[in-house]
């Protein structure tokens, strides 16, 4: 054999090893994103109004999960009432994206694509109020 063949060999070898960690790479993502996709399903967040006049449940992506009104409530005149429950909800529903967004900084690490796509999400599609939860 030529000195040519163990290169090609050492080669194949190193071409292997990268595949392999290319294969191992993939798995540990495919991992990750399950768990994510776990947290969407799971992830629910409540906010109360500062005097406890509205309380919202919120999970991933917007969706309600409880809306209740306290005693307080009922000494607010309706449109109040309504905009301090529109309000509730939108701290609610940003929680909980925001929570998403962290935990798949913890996943992926806080730089990845996916971490900052959330914490974009959380702030255009989930803007704060400024309420205090």
């Amino acid at each position: 054999m030529t000195d040519d063949t163990f290169g090609i060999d050492d080669g194949f070898a190193a071409a292997r090893r990268q595949l392999d960690d290319i294969n191992r790479q993939a798995q540990q993502n495919r991992e990750r994103a399950q768990a994510l996709a776990a947290d969407v399903e799971s992830i629910t967040e409540s906010v109360r109004s500062p005097r406890g006049e509205v309380t919202v449940r919120a999970r991933v992506g917007g969706k309600l999960a409880a809306l209740d009104f306290g005693p307080a409530a009922e000494g607010l005149a309706l449109p109040v009432l309504a905009q301090l429950t529109l309000e509730t909800i939108a701290e609610a529903q940003h929680k909980a994206m925001s929570v998403l967004a962290d935990r798949s900084a913890e996943l992926f690490g806080a730089e990845s694509d996916i971490a900052t796509s959330l914490k974009s999400d959380a702030r255009r599609g989930y803007p704060t109020t400024g309420l205090e939860s």
